[in-house]
């Protein structure tokens, strides 16, 4: 590129010389001045590519910077302390298998719970509203005038039911995050300021995208419901509704009971959802700092296999490619000024 530049020179140069030169015709004077108009476009499309052509060095630069930069992060690693990794493994692994099973039991518990509360509940009702104190016996069904009672105290149950389900989900799930919280971090911090930028960069950004979504989804997770989980406040507003609509002249005893028997499967069905997306959730925080850890582990045996020479020869390629781009660069800085 600086080859025809300075022929472009040249020729220039050549042009005027012939402008300034009485002896020569004005035909030749002519044809050189139209020359020396035509040749401009030429040098502006030299400086242009010349432009383009050092910002796509630049990114040769950076990555041999990067690659200068993980050739000195080998020692780091290389060092890195091989029992105290094994330990968070370990401890990682440990985590995983508490986990699930915690979440099983914790989740079979939330829903016995929640069967027992909305079954005694039920229970409650239909003998308040049904059970006939003088004849010992229930009535098949209630009038008009005793519906809306019902239906008055049918919303405060589950508005009942609802606060109980947030207080005991949220209680088992608490456990869930307290073995996470009990991971420790100061090995995975000591581990990540040991990688070149590039990847530390990268794995910091992981490590806390990961664990912000961790601290996202527990801090509130009744109310940052799974996809395709409808809240239950809605879907029992509407079902009362649609009750007190098919209920105009009274409820009978059966009827109330098919009421109540939708309630607990929604429940079941949203907090096994729950309890699935949230350990789903803990379980890739832990797999994403193993996986960091085996990656490290095996960057290390490969760097400490390494031979000196081996190590000298790379510093040396390395060394190489950036002169040479740096000779191209200081070219195209030339036909830049």
């Amino acid at each position: 590129m600086n080859e025809y530049m300075a022929t472009f020179q040249a020729i220039n140069e050549a042009i005027d010389q012939i402008g300034s030169d009485q002896s020569r015709s004005l035909d030749l004077k002519n044809s050189a001045k139209q020359i020396g108009e035509s040749l401009q476009p030429c040098f502006e499309e030299l400086r242009q590519s010349a432009a383009r052509l050092q910002g796509l060095t630049q990114v040769c630069v950076t990555d041999l910077e990067g690659a200068n930069d993980v050739w000195l992060s080998k020692p780091w690693i290389s060092q890195a302390p091989r029992p105290e990794i094994w330990e968070q493994v370990g401890e990682l692994s440990g985590c995983n298998f508490r986990i699930r099973h915690l979440g099983e039991q914790s989740q079979l518990e939330v829903v016995t719970k929640i069967n027992e509360f909305w079954s005694k509940k039920a229970t409650q009702l239909r003998n308040k509203w049904f059970f006939d104190d003088k004849k010992k016996e229930f009535k098949k069904s209630i009038n008009v005038f005793e519906k809306d009672g019902l239906l008055k105290e049918l919303r405060l149950d589950l508005e009942a039911l609802n606060a109980n389900f947030i207080e005991i989900t949220q209680a088992g799930l608490k456990l869930i995050y307290q073995e996470l919280e009990a991971i420790t971090a100061d090995t995975l911090h000591d581990c990540i300021t040991r990688l070149d930028q590039r990847n530390k960069e990268n794995w910091q950004a992981r490590i806390n995208s990961t664990e912000s979504k961790v601290e996202q989804k527990f801090s509130n997770p009744t109310q940052d419901l799974p996809k395709g989980i409808r809240d239950f406040t809605e879907i029992y507003n509407e079902e009362l509704n649609n009750f007190g609509k098919q209920s105009m002249l009274g409820v009978n005893v059966d009827s109330l009971e098919k009421f109540g028997e939708k309630f607990f499967p929604i429940m079941e069905d949203m907090i096994k959802a729950l309890f699935t997306d949230l350990i789903q959730v803990a379980l890739e925080a832990i797999e994403e700092r193993m996986t960091f850890y085996n990656e490290l582990l095996e960057k290390q045996e490969r760097y400490q296999q390494e031979t000196p020479e081996q190590r000298e020869a790379e510093k040396a390629w390395i060394e190489q490619q950036h002169q040479q781009i740096q000779q191209v660069r200081q070219g195209i800085e030339a036909i830049l000024a």
